[in-house]
């Protein structure tokens, strides 16, 4: 009897270790493209098998895959390599996505990893790149913890424009106004005194837009931004705020500021 429970434990230990954490949206705490989200972690006997969801920005996005993906875990710098994918392009070539908010659901299998992993890393080709292209790059995905999928929390997303200057006074003249040398009420003085903040506020504005621009303009700042970016998205997703709300908070004009020297679009 002692061996056959002996043997039953062996065989139940061989059986879990045979299979890695299988895990259903799991937490990602950074990530350097926030237009996609892992859906599941699956290992079977075989392959350890990533479902992705991509979502389109704008009409016309696409998406492909570079083979040269692969998955590092907690354990150790052992890289677990691309096998095959499912639903996507291959470099060369592309998947475009007609319409903003369209979603791909993709595969892709790797070789598998250990079932005492407790976190993975997947990289498609580190760091940003200047020509703007993100890649799969997901960093410390969790095995053992999920976020909700759905959530009762909504987000309601306002567009914010400025308020244009006052008209600027044309050849002496302004809209409130018949001829310079006629006397003047207190709606003229007041018309008059808005008409000479107009070109102080247009050149006030340009003066902030242009050092916003030379901010950005500086080595590596457009890469702490991006960095900033992904990290708000991770954030966002770990307090339970959908992808699709994600994706609004972080693209509304709310996010960075825009400023404009007419207020208009």
């Amino acid at each position: 009897m002692k061996k056959t429970l002996t043997l039953a434990a062996l065989l139940l230990i061989a059986c879990l270790t045979s299979f890695a954490q299988n895990i259903v949206n799991p937490y990602i705490e950074n990530r350097d493209d926030w237009s996609s989200s892992i859906k599941k972690i699956e290992t079977d006997k075989q392959f350890t098998i990533v479902s992705i969801e991509y979502t389109a920005n704008n009409p016309g996005s696409w998406v492909q895959l570079n083979k040269e993906i692969f998955i590092q875990t907690d354990l150790n710098n052992e890289h677990y390599n691309y096998i095959k994918s499912e639903n996507i392009a291959m470099v060369p070539e592309k998947r475009t996505l007609a319409k903003a908010g369209e979603k791909l659901n993709f595969k892709i299998y790797f070789k598998k990893i250990p079932a005492t992993a407790k976190s993975i890393d997947i990289i498609e080709r580190a760091g940003v790149q200047k020509n703007g292209i993100t890649f799969f790059n997901f960093y410390n995905v969790s095995l053992t913890q999920s976020v909700p999928e759905e959530t009762t929390t909504s987000v309601k997303v306002t567009e914010v424009v400025l308020v244009p200057p006052p008209p600027v006074p044309q050849n002496g003249y302004t809209t409130t106004t018949t001829m310079p040398n006629q006397p003047s009420d207190g709606t003229n003085e007041m018309a008059n005194a808005m008409n000479m903040m107009g070109p102080m506020y247009t050149k006030m504005a340009t003066s902030m837009l242009d050092a916003q621009l030379s901010y950005y303009q500086q080595p590596g700042k457009i890469a702490e931004v991006a960095k900033l970016i992904s990290q708000y998205y991770s954030a966002l997703k770990k307090e339970g705020f959908t992808h699709d709300d994600v994706i609004k908070i972080i693209t509304s004009e709310s996010w960075l500021p825009k400023l404009s020297p007419t207020g208009g679009k």
